[in-house]
C-alpha cells in the first residue's frame, strides 16, 4: 500500500464516516437482503472513496502553491517570487501559501509582501499527519513546490502521495539521498495519476543535471559524439558563505540514518547508470572472488567518492578544485538522468 492508502483507506477512518458505517450495520442486521441500503451504501462509499465526505477544499485551483514556507528556504522562495517571478514572468499565474501553522505563513506573508498587491495572498492549512488536509491541498494546485525540509525526518511521500492521486504536479529542493529513494518508490503511482514528481530541483540536483544535458546536447548536435565525461563546477565562497540551518539539519538526518540507509547513500550507483572500467583493449576489468568465483565488474576509479573528497588541480582545465557539498548527490542524480537517456 502507498502511503495514502494505508493512511486514509483503513477501517479506524471509515469509523469516522458514520452514515456509511450506519448503512453498513444494516446490511449486516439483512445479512445483505436489502436492495435501497446497498444503494445508499454504494452512494456514500463512493463519497468515501472522493474523499468528498471529508473534504474541505473550497474548489479554487491555483497554478502554484508553496508549501512550508515558515522557515529560511521559504523566506528566500517568497523573495525569488517577489523580485524576480511576479516582473519577469510573461503570462499572470495565481499562486497561494501553505504550512502546518496558519500564524507562521502569515507572518512570513506580511514580512515578504507587506503594502504589495500580494499582500492578502491565499493561506492553506495542512499537515503531513492529517491525510485528508494533504489530498485537499493536492487538489488546490496544479504544482507544488515543498520548501519544507529535512525531508527525510518527516512524511513529506504523503504529500508527494496525494499528488500522484489527483495528479498534481510536485517538485523540491531537497539534497538528501534518503528522501530520493523514498519518492521513487511511488513512481509507478505517479505515471498512474498522470503527476510529474521532481524532488531535488534546485541547487542539489538540478543545475549539473540540467547543464550536463546541454551540454551532452551540443556535442551530439554540434560533432555527434558522446560525451565520456562531465565535470561541473560551483564557484562562491567569500566572507558570507556558510550552510544554513535547513542544510544542517539535512546533514545531521543523513548522517543518523539506519545502516541500510547509509549503505546505499555510499554506493555511487544507488540511483543505477553503473558503468565498467575498461582496458586499453576494451575489456571489462572485473574482480573475481576467491573461493566463490563471483564475478564483479571494477567500477571506474573517476566515479569513486574518494575522487570527490580531494582538494586537487583539474588534468584537463587545469585549474584548483576543492570539494563541494551536493558533489556525491550530484553525481548519483546524473547517473541515473545517463541511464535512462541510454
Amino acid at each position: 500500500m502507498s502511503p495514502l492508502e494505508k493512511m486514509y483507506f483503513n477501517g479506524e477512518m471509515l469509523e469516522k464516516y458514520e452514515p456509511c458505517v450506519d448503512v453498513l450495520q444494516k446490511l449486516i442486521d439483512a445479512e445483505g437482503d436489502d436492495e435501497n441500503a446497498w444503494n445508499t451504501f454504494e452512494e456514500h462509499f463512493e463519497h468515501f472513496l472522493d474523499f468528498s465526505w471529508c473534504s474541505n477544499w473550497d474548489g479554487k485551483k491555483y497554478d502554484i502553491v508553496l508549501y512550508g514556507v515558515s522557515g529560511y528556504t521559504g523566506y528566500l522562495t517568497m523573495q525569488y517570487m517577489k523580485r524576480v517571478s511576479l516582473k519577469r514572468n510573461p503570462e499572470a499565474f495565481t499562486f497561494a501559501f501553505a504550512g502546518r501553522t496558519l500564524s507562521k505563513v502569515a507572518e512570513k506573508r506580511e514580512i515578504n509582501f507587506a503594502g504589495t498587491p500580494q499582500e492578502d495572498t491565499p493561506i492553506l492549512q495542512a499537515a503531513y499527519d492529517d491525510i485528508v488536509s494533504m489530498v485537499d491541498l493536492a487538489k488546490s494546485a496544479y504544482v507544488i513546490i515543498n520548501v519544507a525540509g529535512p525531508y527525510s525526518l518527516a512524511q513529506g511521500e504523503v504529500l508527494v502521495d496525494a499528488c500522484c492521486h489527483v495528479g498534481c504536479h510536485y517538485c523540491d529542493v531537497s539534497g538528501e539521498l534518503p528522501w530520493t529513494l523514498r519518492v521513487l518508490e511511488l513512481d509507478a503511482h505517479a505515471k498512474q495519476g498522470g503527476a510529474v514528481i521532481s524532488p531535488s530541483a534546485a541547487v542539489a540536483g538540478a543545475y549539473s543535471d540540467v547543464l550536463v544535458y546541454l551540454a551532452a546536447k551540443k556535442a551530439k548536435t554540434d560533432f555527434g559524439e558522446e560525451l565520456r565525461r562531465a565535470t561541473a563546477y560551483n564557484r562562491g565562497g567569500g566572507a558570507g558563505a556558510g550552510s544554513s540551518g535547513g542544510t544542517l539539519a539535512s546533514r545531521g538526518a543523513m548522517s543518523a540514518a539506519a545502516d541500510e540507509v547509509r549503505k546505499k547513500m555510499a554506493d555511487p550507483y544507488t540511483l543505477g547508470g553503473f558503468i565498467p572500467e575498461i582496458d586499453r583493449n576494451g575489456v571489462k576489468e572485473v574482480q573475481i572472488e576467491n573461493g566463490t568465483g563471483r564475478v564483479t565488474p571494477k567500477i571506474r576509479k573517476e566515479e569513486t567518492d574518494a575522487v570527490l573528497s580531494k582538494v586537487s588541480i583539474d588534468p584537463h582545465l587545469g585549474v584548483w578544485r576543492a570539494p563541494f557539498v551536493y558533489a556525491y548527490f550530484n553525481t548519483r542524480i546524473l547517473r541515473r538522468s545517463n541511464q535512462l537517456f541510454a
